[in-house]
């Protein structure tokens, strides 16, 4: 059975009002957040389906974001440090500290295993609260709606995530580098589903493929969304 593919604006929970700060922040969800949010059920918790698997797949994101901005690569599916600059990003300056540290160059697998395990999925709420895309309430998250960033239509950020995406696939709208390399890793995880219905994934797979050949990621990106899939399977294991 088909889950999340609804693309109606949620009307529950209810509306919660915003700080003026709140309105005039304009947040630029990255990677790991977005997907996160789409992870997210009408009831507040996680997916039952990625539970087991949603650390390590946004240990996959939190890295694809580090590429992205050309702050890691893979050699030899190995992680190597690029640019070690402090990020503004908490966890993601956390891991460009990890990666030197240690004493010789580990494989992917290894790091997503290690990201992962750094409550990662707590980290990431925690931001998502922070800026007040959420709220965490005994271990259940609830959508602050409107979506600040778009107050005037009564929804959640998870539903103009969904929305874009869509856009982007079915609509071709614009893309940007992050789009895709968020529609690769929903492949590669197999979590289309959190976004297309059934009937339109089969297409959906081959546009996301298309959108992926013709991006000039460079190579550390296409290096790494290669890879990415299988790696989170051996972290996994």
């Amino acid at each position: 059975m088909d889950t999340q593919t609804e693309i109606e604006p949620e009307t529950k929970p209810k509306p919660r009002s915003h700080t003026k700060n709140q309105e005039k922040s304009k947040l630029d969800l990255n990677i790991p957040e977005k997907l996160f949010i789409l992870t997210i059920d009408d009831g507040g918790a996680a997916i039952s389906s990625v539970k087991t698997s949603l650390r390590y797949e946004l240990a996959g994101a939190m890295l694809v974001e580090l590429a992205l901005i050309n702050k890691i690569q893979l050699k030899d599916n190995r992680l190597v440090l690029v640019d070690p600059a402090p990020s503004s990003e908490p966890l993601l300056g956390e891991i460009l500290a990890m990666i030197p540290a240690e004493k010789k160059l580990r494989k992917l697998s290894h790091w997503l295993q290690i990201v992962g395990n750094k409550q990662i999925i707590k980290s990431v709420a925690g931001r998502l609260a922070e800026h007040n895309v959420i709220v965490i309430e005994k271990k259940q998250y609830s959508w602050v709606i409107p979506y600040q960033v778009s107050p005037r239509v009564n929804a959640s950020a998870k539903y103009w995530v969904k929305q874009h995406l869509r856009g982007v696939v079915l609509a071709g709208e614009q893309a940007e580098p992050a789009d895709i390399a968020l529609l690769s890793l929903l492949k590669a995880f197999s979590l289309m589903r959190l976004v297309f219905t059934r009937d339109e994934r089969k297409s959906a797979n081959k546009k996301v493929d298309g959108l992926a050949q013709g991006e000039v990621f460079g190579d550390a990106v296409a290096k790494l969304l290669a890879e990415i899939g299988a790696a989170a399977v051996t972290a996994a294991g």
